[in-house]
């Protein structure tokens, strides 16, 4: 794993543990904002789905990586209207 390939990736599973060692696992699905903090959306495997404010995050454990896709560039389409 190099310098450039540092953060988490979608699809990965991740051990997360929060405050008093909590530990959640499960496959990273992005982030979101929980009132005005960002949150880790991890699907747990139970198929709950879990946010976890990123201020109560102490340590981030990869259990599992998979193959890192690349991802796809987001063309525009010209609209016109009239």
């Amino acid at each position: 794993m190099s310098k450039n390939d540092l953060g988490m990736v979608e699809g990965w599973r991740y051990s997360v543990t929060t405050e008093k060692d909590s530990r959640s696992k499960g496959v990273f699905r992005g982030y979101a904002m929980l009132g005005s903090e960002s949150a880790i959306v991890l699907q747990m495997t139970e198929g709950v789905t879990r946010l976890i404010p990123i201020s109560r995050v102490i340590y981030i454990d990869l259990l599992e990586a998979g193959e890192r896709g690349k991802k796809e560039e987001k063309k525009l389409e010209s609209v016109y209207y009239g």
